[in-house]
């Protein structure tokens, strides 16, 4: 044989064996859905095969039968798993094995992160939470939903007699009512399974309006889940996205005395994030706010801080991506033998973050959006 032959015959081998080697790589160009193209290994199940689901916990998946789409699982699949009733918000697994039990295909499984299902395109969430489009979660005593009069078609509870603090017989508790009027604006760009570009605006219109009063002097600190929300789900290209709101009440330091003391803010916030070239970029944050206020009954010195707001999660397959947390709060800062006696501060305190788990970016980010104390009344003003 002659040399030339031989090195072909090598060469051959040598690409057979490089072959063989690449044979979980899955070539294939991937299915386009909207303006998105999934990936090769993308197994993106119907209702067909959402009504096969027999049971599903964090690593296990367990189809009645192999059947539609369930056939083309291997074992370097990606699941983009859609709505049912065992998938309330979704999924996106990795799959790891594969096996059978009579009819039953059992699948273990971990998370997968957006940018191993998606290979290329835009995805744009775009939407004004409403009130009508949540469903209540949970709720304390004290929590109504429904209050006498809204100014805005977002997500409002009203606070009737909310219990903030007791010991024995001193209690202090919140009247008044929380509102958030949300519009979320998210843009991701992937080219080539990566994160190429992230644009997040978000827009909150918010009411705090909070009348603490106590029967004696209290002190510590207590944040309470008043009531938690869930939006409808949002699929967008068969991505899932669920917004859930927990509206958040409570109260931090010390107060020497009897006190009835009540505050109205409404505010408008707007913050925006970017991700591009591999870096974060915060825009300032840009908001705006009218006041009110009622005369603080107050003898006696505090360091009074009072809090209510909105935690916001925007939620990819049952996995934050977004947390927006804006708790707007007031404090009542009095010395007994100094005038004036009293001094009333308003303030937001809030992050915008960003989390990397589900979204595919190299790592979190966060943004603060807090806005500084500033005095609104005082005992000589009022």
């Amino acid at each position: 044989m002659k040399w030339t032959n031989i090195l072909s015959v090598i060469i051959l081998i040598m690409i057979i064996f490089l072959l063989s080697g690449c044979n979980k790589e899955e070539f294939s160009w991937g299915q386009e859905i909207g303006d998105i193209t999934y990936s090769g290994n993308a197994v993106i199940l119907g209702n067909e095969e959402l009504a096969l689901i027999k049971e599903v916990t964090p690593d296990k998946i367990i189809f009645s039968k192999k059947s539609g789409e369930v056939e083309k699982i291997t074992n370097m699949s990606i699941l983009v798993i859609g709505i049912s009733e065992k998938t309330p918000y979704g999924a996106l697994r990795k799959v790891n094995t594969i096996e059978t039990s009579g009819n039953e295909v059992i699948i273990t499984t971990t998370d997968a992160k957006l940018t191993d299902a998606v290979k290329e395109g835009t995805i744009v969430l775009q939407e004004k939470l409403l009130e009508k489009n949540f469903t209540l979660k949970s709720k304390v005593d004290g929590v109504v939903l429904k209050g006498p009069s809204k100014s805005f078609d977002g997500l409002a509870v009203t606070l009737d007699n909310f219990e903030i603090f007791r010991d024995g017989t001193k209690i202090s508790r919140l009247n008044g009512a929380v509102g958030i009027s949300p519009e979320i604006d998210i843009t991701i760009i992937i080219k080539s399974n990566a994160i190429q570009e992230l644009n997040l605006i978000s827009t909150l219109d918010k009411i705090d309006e909070v009348t603490v009063s106590s029967n004696s002097a209290f002190d510590g600190k207590n944040e309470i889940v008043a009531a938690e929300f869930a939006y409808s789900p949002i699929v967008i290209n068969k991505l899932v996205f669920v917004p859930e709101v927990a509206i958040i009440c409570g109260f931090e330091g010390t107060i020497s005395c009897e006190v009835t003391s009540g505050v109205r803010q409404d505010r408008t916030l707007t913050t925006k994030l970017n991700y591009k070239n591999s870096q974060w970029s915060d825009d300032p944050l840009s908001h705006a706010e009218v006041f009110d206020f009622i005369k603080p009954q107050v003898t006696d010195n505090s360091d009074l801080k009072i809090f209510s707001g909105p935690e916001i999660n925007i939620l990819l397959f049952g996995t934050p991506i977004q947390t927006l947390k804006s708790t707007g709060f007031y404090s009542l800062e009095a010395e007994k033998n100094s005038s004036p006696l009293w001094k009333l501060y308003i303030g937001i305190d809030g992050i915008n973050s960003v989390i990397a788990d589900m979204i595919g970016t190299p790592a979190d980010h966060t943004s603060n959006i807090s806005i500084q104390a500033s005095e609104i009344g005082n005992a000589n003003n009022n």
